[in-house]
């Protein structure tokens, strides 16, 4: 496999790109996991290393009954200690980024800085090496969801090093890492002690993977097309320049995938830099952009994805089409509006400001939006980022959007898991916001009314959830600090000899711990 990034950590509890989610479930079981298979059915969580689903009578206090017998790549076995160790480690100031939305949930963990000191949460009781039982502040019928994210992957205490743990975790899964250049390259090898007998969702049909990293975007297509590589694990899809090639060879489309990811292609707009400290001048921008012209910037509509006005995708129930800005009749800006926007603000002359972006269609997407907004007077520097740390270091970490001045980002989402809460939550919930990095509530709204929804949404039966999460992002458009793109449709193109492909329906992406190749003749 190839990859212009690097991988942001092999610490389970510090991933959190998608495509190395996707990896940890090559090398870390979880309590719950998504099944394999393309199908609706794999968006829902079975049990893992759980012998049984989570029980609960009240979706408040869940009890946990691990497997028997699962041991990690020393042979040491895996006990209900080391599960609730790897969600105590989350709170570690040394254990940064991964999923933070078990730190909303627990009941009475203010204060608490993790278990290197030797405490634990009264809220993870170890009532058996197999059985821990986990109280939550409210009732949360998403948990099992939350049990299938890579950072309740359990660790050991004796082998915990928390910053440097990623240098040796210990591996669950039918992998184990064992060699990491950093940014270069990644191997995969079989972990011995792994037993298929035990493990529901992983077929794991190869013997090792190689991943190739740090390579131009461009060089990762024209490996996969060569042959040298099976596929692009980041799964941004292909570039423009080779969707063109592709489109002008009949065999090699037979090697093309077009999947509706689940993904919102957006820009982020930053209310903590000027002159889009003014909500005018967000809304200003909304209307300005030429929609179809980021819909080219991505692909176009038959490659690129939809055009989106609204956040939620198709694939949620609390998607439905609307526009709060307009667009103008033919899609390409409503620039009277964005004008009059403009004439309400309290920035004078022509506005500047700086966006965010990377190599590739991100910086297309950028260079599309700048074009947008010059018509109505607002002129954007176009910033290219390291694409290795855009996430973890850049756009992610509010201090880098400040001392730059990165009053726009470009960037994307899937979610954290398959449901309103796992999508919407970590980009617009202020308890959400990470400060030291790794953020992804990018421009920091922080509004109890949205935090008084969400919590509305999840107490609430289904109708009631749903009709509080549309709630949810009407409010956040009226801020006008999201701009969605598109949802996102991936040109994916992968190597002749992969068995057993397809993109999986929680990840937008080729499910990579599933794949098989054909037997050499």
């Amino acid at each position: 496999m190839g990859s212009a990034a690097g991988v942001d950590s092999l610490d389970p509890a510090r991933t959190y790109y998608i495509w190395v989610s996707l990896l940890q479930r090559m090398l870390s079981r979880t309590p719950m996991a998504y099944p394999s298979g393309p199908g609706p059915a794999s968006r829902l969580p079975v049990p893992d290393l759980l012998a049984e689903p989570p029980a609960t009578a009240d979706r408040r206090v869940w009890t946990l009954t691990l497997r028997s017998g699962v041991a990690y790549d020393d042979g040491t076995t895996v006990t209900a200690d080391h599960l609730r160790h790897a969600i105590e480690r989350t709170y570690d100031p040394g254990v940064t980024g991964g999923l933070r939305t078990i730190h909303a949930l627990l009941a009475g963990t203010q204060g608490y800085g993790g278990p290197a000191a030797g405490e634990h949460l009264d809220c993870l009781r170890v009532e058996d090496p197999q059985t821990l039982t986990v109280t939550l502040a409210a009732p949360f019928a998403d948990f099992p969801h939350v049990l299938a994210q890579p950072a309740l992957a359990p660790v050991p205490p004796q082998r915990d090093t928390y910053g440097g743990y990623e240098r040796s975790p210990a591996w669950s899964g039918p992998y184990r890492v064992t060699r990491h250049d950093e940014g270069r390259a990644l191997e995969l090898r079989r972990n011995p002690y792994w037993d298929p007998g035990s493990d529901p969702v992983r077929p794991a049909l190869l013997d090792g993977v190689d991943v190739r990293l740090g390579l131009e975007h461009h060089e990762v297509d024209e490996a996969v097309l060569r042959g040298e590589l099976d596929l692009s694990v980041e799964g941004r899809g292909v570039q423009l320049a080779t969707q063109e090639w592709l489109a002008r060879d009949d065999v090699l489309m037979d090697r093309v995938d077009n999947p509706a990811t689940g993904f919102l292609q957006f820009v982020s707009i930053h209310p903590f830099v000027e002159p889009f400290d003014c909500v005018h001048v967000r809304r200003a921008v909304q209307h300005a952009v030429d929609r179809v012209d980021l819909q080219r910037a991505r692909g176009g509509p038959a490659l690129g994805g939809d055009i989106a006005t609204e956040l939620f995708p198709p694939t949620f129930a609390a998607h439905r089409p609307w526009e709060r800005y307009g667009t103008g009749p033919d899609r390409r800006g409503d620039l009277d509006a964005a004008r009059a926007e403009l004439a309400r603000s309290r920035h004078g002359g022509r506005l500047r400001g700086r966006i965010a972006t990377q190599r590739g269609k991100f910086h297309d997407v950028a260079e599309s939006l700048a074009a947008s907004v010059a018509r109505v007077g607002i002129e954007l520097e176009v910033v290219d980022l390291d694409i290795a740390t855009y996430f973890s270091q850049g756009v992610g970490h509010p201090r880098t959007l400040r001392e730059q001045g990165l009053g726009l980002a470009v960037t994307d989402w899937g979610a954290d898991y398959p449901t309103e809460h796992g999508f919407l939550t970590p980009l617009v919930d202020g308890r959400m916001i990470r400060r030291g990095g790794g953020n992804w509530n990018l421009p920091e709204l922080d509004d109890p009314e949205i935090h008084r929804l969400v919590d509305e949404a999840v107490a609430g039966d289904a109708p009631a959830a749903l009709a509080a999460w549309r709630e949810v992002e009407a409010r956040v458009m009226e801020h006008a600090v999201l701009l969605p793109v598109v949802h996102d449709r991936t040109v994916h193109v992968r190597g002749p000899r992969l068995t057993n492909v397809y993109v999986h329906p929680a990840f937008g992406l080729y499910d990579v711990h599933a794949l098989g190749l054909e037997e050499s003749p």
